[in-house]
């Protein structure tokens, strides 16, 4: 590979020891994929968080870093953590808390600008620009939606690339990578739900490939993020290109008919909610906001609830968001069932341990995760389809 003067200082210790191995890690990975330079990122995302995640081993890790003197060359965000704010009063316990807090703490203090799974709401990268993000619906939202360059990273490799401000040119930095493999044409959905499902059943069918989607231009934004998110958590691609929506879409061109088709219809988007089960059982829990919900989405839903101050059902609803979000204080003063939960993901918290069986969400993603992490039952409906229940309890 070949290295820059800059970057073979820092190989060779110039810029310290922390540097110097991070560095070592990124060529080493570059090599096994075929990258002959590295490349400028300016902004990294570092996944991999949660306490419930990475336990004791990745706490020591990344403090061993901070301890080090250790600091990002770039603008860095970070995923959000476990969720730390109890349920129903139930807390964990001081020493997970504290661990918790602690790995915190040191990507705070390594240069960390926020906590959340939607990066693109704290600094958005434009067309072209290189990135190393490492979170699945962050890193196809930054390729399919904003046409940022960035390969879907493991967390300690996105670290590595905040530390040194580099990454490999491979993959989707390079324009032969973001080319699609596959043809796959969808029913334009009407909602969430189907947004979400949607994303879904295409990731299934495109396990690793880039797909190139029809049937999506039309739809909003936050039904879009859904989308991807879902596709993001059955599928290993780093983007697909959605026609009349990522940058350079046309570019394409002809060629895509030489591609294979891949179907998808509407049974077997509808199977992905029976999956789920238990469709009539009384949820613990409803979550909106896998990914982070946006200012506006999270302003519209506590409208929505506003009158719902005498909520009397024994589900709490929890919407999950960044601390980019200010909420008026006439919509911070609902029911107390009804909690803004700020910075933190249900999804990787052993939600489990706090009592909690079951969850109704509107996220495809958390469909796929949350029985695998957080050891709950999952029931997916349509975000409206949600705030009309929780309504109805209202009284």
């Amino acid at each position: 590979m070949f290295l820059n003067k800059e970057e073979e200082q820092m190989l060779q210790g110039e810029y310290g020891e922390v540097v110097s191995k991070a560095l070592t890690a990124i060529v080493k990975v570059g090599e096994v994929l075929g990258a002959d330079s590295l490349i400028d990122i300016s902004h990294a995302h570092v996944s991999g968080i949660s306490y419930f995640n990475i336990g004791d081993a990745g706490i020591d890790f990344i403090e061993s870093l901070a301890f080090e003197g250790a600091s990002f060359r770039v603008f860095t965000t970070a995923n959000p953590y476990a969720v730390i704010q109890g349920y129903k009063q139930r807390n964990f316990s001081d020493e997970v808390l504290s661990k918790q807090l602690k790995v915190v703490s040191a990507l705070r203090s390594m240069g960390a600008k926020a906590f959340t799974c939607a990066p693109y709401f704290i600094r958005k990268p434009k067309a072209g620009e290189h990135i190393a993000w490492a979170e699945s619906n962050a890193v196809l939202f930054a390729n399919s939606v904003l046409g940022a360059y960035t390969n879907r990273e493991g967390g300690p490799l996105a670290l590595f690339e905040a530390l040194t401000g580099k990454a490999y040119n491979a993959g989707v930095h390079l324009p032969e990578g973001r080319k699609p493999r596959c043809v796959v044409e969808v029913e334009t959905p009407k909602n969430y739900l189907e947004a979400a499902l949607t994303g879904y059943a295409v990731g299934r069918r495109c396990p690793s490939e880039i797909p190139y989607v029809k049937g999506l231009k039309s739809i909003k934004e936050g039904m879009m993020r859904s989308f991807l998110a879902a596709f993001g958590a059955t599928s290993g691609a780093p983007m697909a290109v959605l026609e009349g929506v990522t940058p350079g879409w046309r570019k394409h061109g002809e060629k895509i008919k030489e591609l294979p088709k891949v179907e998808v219809d509407d049974s077997e988007i509808r199977a992905v909610i029976e999956e789920g089960g238990k469709t009539h059982v009384k949820p613990d829990l409803y979550i909106i906001g896998c990914p982070h919900l946006s200012s506006e989405e999270l302003i519209e839903i506590l409208k929505e609830l506003s009158s719902c101050r005498r909520y009397e059902g024994a589900t709490e609803i929890w919407l999950i968001t960044g601390r980019y979000v200010s909420v008026p204080d006439h919509l911070n003063r609902l029911n107390p069932n009804i909690k803004v939960l700020f910075d933190v993901c249900p999804v990787v918290t052993r939600l489990d341990k706090l009592g909690i069986r079951t969850v109704v969400t509107d996220s495809g993603k958390a469909l796929y995760y949350l029985p695998k992490l957080a050891k709950v039952d999952v029931v997916i409906k349509d975000r409206y389809e949600i705030i009309s229940e929780i309504l109805r309890g209202c009284g």
